[in-house]
């Protein structure tokens, strides 16, 4: 369970991120991958060099960096969310194609492209392979939502019937089922409207609204994958003017609160209980990596114009988990 979304300030700048739903840990925290940081491929064997520094949430398993969401130094950004029973990977490497393994797909994007152009444009030339990272670490299934800071996004999607992407019209994304029954989804709530519904009269009964928020009566409140897809479509279609950077990160993070996931609200087949454990928020012009956790949700930000892009070494940065209080008093 996952969500994704893209905004754009009044001063025309783009912010991407996602809130992460997960009902364990995986050692999760905000690294950068320099430029030129290598890594061993676990397809082919290979060495793989990084071409553009990364920032992001991820781990690192077999000194191997995995990332959940990022963005890379030129504002290109990626976020990878469940796609379980629909996700497919090859079994083996297929000829001719550059064979990945699944969880290295964010790294390939954002380490070799600038532009959704771009990707659209080489996406053909690569196949994911359901080859794991270790004994312990099976494939993710996943697909995942793309957005580079001129606006422009897709979904990619690869499923047994095809390796498809799509035009992201709507600027969200959660799970499942396939990215194109959502938007059909959406014709079922039309309807929905921030404003004050007016009276009418049914037969010769007089109807009025019974209190504020009328106008969006009959959206779904649960937790499931469609409802949350439908929840944050409407509110970022409905998205009031942010004019700055802070305003937008702000009000980024409050429209991700609204499809978020608490203790206590779904629990897992396996008895585990969901939740958010991150929420993550990325100023694509200015490169700055603003996040909170379920722990602590004061927002941390890592600028990586402030760091060293080009490197041998990653940079892993703290990850909160005892919540800041300011006290007053």
């Amino acid at each position: 369970m996952c969500t994704a979304l893209s905004i754009k300030s009044d001063e025309g700048k783009y912010f991407f991120g996602r809130n992460m739903d997960l009902a364990y840990t995986f050692n999760q925290a905000v690294m950068i991958i320099p430029k030129s940081f290598q890594f061993k491929d676990k397809v082919t064997g290979n060495m793989i060099t990084n071409n553009r520094a990364i920032i992001g949430m991820g781990t690192v398993i077999d000194n191997h960096p995995t990332i959940a969401d990022g963005m890379n130094e030129n504002g290109l950004a990626c976020a990878g969310l469940n796609f379980a029973g629909y996700a497919y990977w090859e079994k083996e490497p297929v000829e001719g194609k550059t064979n990945i393994g699944p969880y290295d797909f964010i790294q390939w994007v954002l380490s070799n492209h600038d532009t959704i152009e771009e990707v659209k444009k080489d996406i053909e030339n690569i196949e994911l392979v359901d080859i794991s990272l270790n004994e312990k670490t099976p494939c993710p299934t996943l697909h995942w939502m793309i957005s580079d800071k001129t606006g422009k996004s897709i979904v990619v999607e690869k499923t047994k019937n095809k390796f498809a992407f799509y035009d992201n019209t709507v600027g969200v994304m959660t799970n499942n089922p396939t990215f194109d029954w959502h938007l059909t989804n959406l014709n079922e709530y039309l309807y929905l409207t921030p404003n004050y519904p007016n009276d009418t009269k049914w037969s010769d009964q007089e109807l009025t609204p019974l209190g504020i928020g009328a106008g969006s009566l009959g959206i779904p409140g649960d937790f499931a994958p469609a409802s949350r897809f439908v929840r944050i479509a409407y509110i970022r279609a409905h998205m009031t003017s942010v004019k700055n950077d802070i305003q937008a990160v702000t009000q980024f993070f409050h429209m991700l609160d609204y499809v978020k996931m608490v203790k206590g609200g779904v629990i897992t087949k396996d008895g585990l209980e969901d939740l958010t454990l991150y929420s993550s928020c990325m100023d694509q012009q200015e490169g700055i990596y603003y996040y909170k956790s379920y722990d602590n949700n004061r927002i941390s930000a890592v600028d990586m114009k402030k760091e060293k892009l080009e490197g041998k070494e990653l940079k892993i940065f703290l990850y909160p988990t005892t919540q800041d209080i300011n006290y007053q008093n």
